[in-house]
């Protein structure tokens, strides 16, 4: 019997006894003046008992099987080690056949003397910004460090969330937070039809130039239009007609962050479950993954109206993201990147490239398009120039010369009559000459045998 239900016999026993009027007894149990008196004919009638509830000490007609319950809590403990109760929740319907509530879970296992691994802290007193009100208007972009495979290697998870619903519009796994990771990203979303008007993310050198170095430009420096200098991956943004905006603080970006504290609760479970080893395997499942999380936690936007840019073409589109550097021809209309030397072709796509000697192009490279070279609004593969090795002078003329040919970095021991191991030392010093003297004077100490 519970405190509230021995004080609601009490009060009754104090009316039956009448210690206590029916008003008195109806603001102490917060009654109706009837309600009390239906009370006090029951008590008189049956005992101060039959006040109670009758359900009281009765099996509620929504509970369990206790075999159900004693199933619940041997998966949980044998498969599920570690999960949070809203994703045992969601892992016990898709995979067991259990279709239970959250809150019926968490009871029994708490009954079970299992506590949910989800620590609740107090959240941070922040400002608050608020969404756009339209799907595609902006999108948070970041990356996140854990050991996502969940044996001790850690990784980076690249991913892009819309800031409106929340929905998660790519994920892409990389060994490092690296250009070719976000640049995966801005793929994943072209190909879908996702690619945000804006993009929103933190001061990471893929995004802003960081350098100690680093210094507005003054007002003459913009009048005569000097770019400010950009990363590759802001570059391309630019070209692609996508705005790229700082955010001062973790807090401002708060979708993404929020991403990440889900994605590893339940993604690093889900990738161990399915038996997923390597970074391959993890990004062919994100594919399947992310559908599955839109679903369960998307939301909607206050308006409609979708504001998504319309997709570019692949092979223009990795040309944008690829890194690029400006190179000039010489007088001979080739360049140098790496360490070799290039050419143009004599044309292409059947026409001639109009080049000349001091001519600026760029040479974008990545790992989907190899190397190209853009110049004059095209973009072509160059032809590599090989020069004939200093390896493959004719040695039969060396000889005839009487010479050795040498290798660069090599030492070579003179002769022993060389005169370089000859050590002249004056008869006599020279007048005024002080290290000669000096000589002079230690010759048996120096030159012992001379």
């Amino acid at each position: 019997m519970s405190k509230q239900e021995a004080r609601k016999i009490t009060i009754i026993e104090e009316l039956l006894a009448h210690r206590l009027s029916n008003a008195q007894a109806a603001q102490l149990l917060n009654l109706s003046l009837r309600q009390v008196q239906r009370l006090k004919a029951e008590a008189a009638a049956h005992g101060a008992l039959a006040v109670l509830h009758k359900s009281r000490g009765k099996k509620p007609a929504n509970s369990i099987n206790p075999v159900l319950a004693q199933t619940l809590v041997k998966t949980y403990c044998t498969s599920l080690v570690g999960y949070n109760f809203c994703h045992a929740t969601d892992i016990l319907a898709e995979e067991h056949s259990l279709f239970l509530s959250v809150s019926t879970v968490a009871r029994y296992l708490k009954a079970a003397g299992i506590r949910s691994p989800k620590a609740k802290r107090r959240p941070k007193k922040h400002r608050s910004r608020e969404s756009r009100p339209c799907e595609g208007e902006m999108a948070q972009m970041d990356a996140s460090k854990f050991d996502w495979l969940d044996n001790g290697t850690y990784l980076h998870l690249h991913g892009a969330v819309d800031d409106a619903t929340g929905r998660v519009l790519a994920l892409h796994l990389e060994k490092e937070e690296t250009f070719e990771g976000y640049c995966a990203l801005m793929f994943q979303m072209n190909h879908d039809g996702h690619l945000p008007r804006e993009i929103y993310t933190d001061a990471r050198t893929v995004f802003v130039y960081n350098s100690k170095k680093k210094r507005d430009l003054t007002i003459a420096e913009e009048l005569v239009g000097i770019p400010e200098k950009q990363t590759q991956f802001a570059r391309a943004l630019r070209e692609s007609g996508i705005l790229l905006i700082i955010a001062g603080s973790a807090q401002a970006k708060g979708k993404i962050e929020r991403l990440w504290e889900t994605l590893q609760d339940r993604l690093a479970k889900d990738m161990h479950r399915h038996d997923i080893t390597t970074v391959d395997q993890a990004n062919a499942f994100l594919k399947t993954y992310i559908p599955y999380y839109n679903r369960k936690f998307a939301v909607q936007a206050a308006k409609l109206e979708k504001l998504y840019l319309p997709s570019k073409k692949l092979a223009d589109f990795r040309l944008t993201f690829s890194r690029q550097v400006p190179r000039q021809l010489n007088n001979g209309l080739v360049f140098s990147f790496n360490g070799q030397t290039y050419r143009f072709p004599l044309s292409v796509n059947g026409m001639k490239i109009p080049a000349s000697p001091h001519d600026t192009l760029t040479v974008a490279t990545s790992r989907h398009i190899g190397m190209q070279v853009i110049f004059k609004g095209i973009s072509f593969s160059p032809e590599l120039l090989v020069k004939q090795p200093k390896s493959s002078i004719n040695p039969a003329a060396s000889a005839a010369n009487n010479c050795e040919p040498s290798s660069r970095g090599v030492a070579r021991q003179p002769a022993a009559n060389h005169p370089w191991r000859k050590t002249v030392c004056p008869a006599y010093p020279v007048k005024g000459d002080v290290f000669a003297d000096y000589l002079y004077r230690r010759k048996d100490v120096i030159f012992p045998d001379y």
